[in-house]
């Protein structure tokens, strides 16, 4: 301005592009197809670290296709950020809804709060280290964490803040202390950070552990190891995990 997933190779040209050729902008689907390949570029190599010459070629058009369908590069990095929001919107809002019912069923016991709790921890995991279909989406949001451009409001406004108010509403009801508060604030960005982390990561975890790739049975690892040490922050029960996790 998050790996065994291709995030630079050039997108696949269809028949009707191939019909077509580099030099005609096409329609809905060349536009689909630029954004695709943008947001991959983008993820790898930042904002700045692409040319529209690049990106012209990653979607198999003309350089004058980009400004036809975006009216620039700029124009194009927000269209791609908002396809992020739109892609990632299926994952989030599962784990939100199921977060918001859990925490209206759990109330203030403790030991459900803590199943809670875990099932949070595993789904973000999951769906972090697991989620395949998250090409370049995952990868490009936390470049944006690393390095805000001019979007990142945008990002904060309809991704981040859904996201950290619900956990924040978890984190409260364990701590006792207002949703809004900074405390609450930094513990909130501190149990998504755990998570995110690993992704964040991801060669530094494969050098030292030895590991090529996220396999189911490695992110259950992950989760077993992770979920005690944010239940002991929220100062949640552990033993309550033998009833099982909450349903999100």
């Amino acid at each position: 301005m998050t790996e065994t997933i291709d995030i630079v190779g050039k997108a696949p040209e269809t028949e009707g592009a191939a019909a077509r050729g580099p030099g005609r902008p096409g329609g809905d689907e060349s536009r689909a197809r630029i954004v695709e390949a943008a947001g991959r570029l983008f993820a790898d190599r930042s904002f700045d670290g692409v040319s529209v010459r690049e990106l012209a070629q990653a979607a198999a058009v003309n350089a004058a296709a980009i400004n036809y369908h975006f009216g620039g590069k700029e124009a194009l990095y927000h269209e791609v950020l908002r396809q992020l929001i739109a892609d990632t919107e299926p994952f989030f809002r599962i784990i939100l809804e199921g977060l918001g019912k859990g925490l209206a069923q759990a109330k203030d016991d403790r030991a459900a709060l803590a199943r809670v709790a875990a099932t949070l921890v595993r789904s973000l995991l999951t769906g972090v280290l697991g989620d395949e279909s998250a090409r370049w989406q995952m990868p490009l949001l936390l470049r944006e964490f690393h390095h805000p451009s001019s979007e990142f409001p945008m990002l904060i406004r309809e991704r981040i803040n859904p996201v950290h108010d619900a956990v924040g509403g978890l984190v409260s009801a364990a701590t006792g202390t207002d949703p809004k508060s900074p405390e609450t604030k930094l513990l909130t960005a501190n149990l998504i950070g755990q998570c995110m982390m690993f992704r964040v990561a991801r060669g530094l975890v494969m050098a030292r552990l030895d590991w090529d790739e996220y396999t189911p049975e490695r992110i259950e690892l992950v989760v077993r190891t992770i979920t005690p040490r944010v239940l002991a922050m929220l100062d949640l029960p552990r033993d309550a995990l033998i009833g099982g996790e909450a349903a999100i």
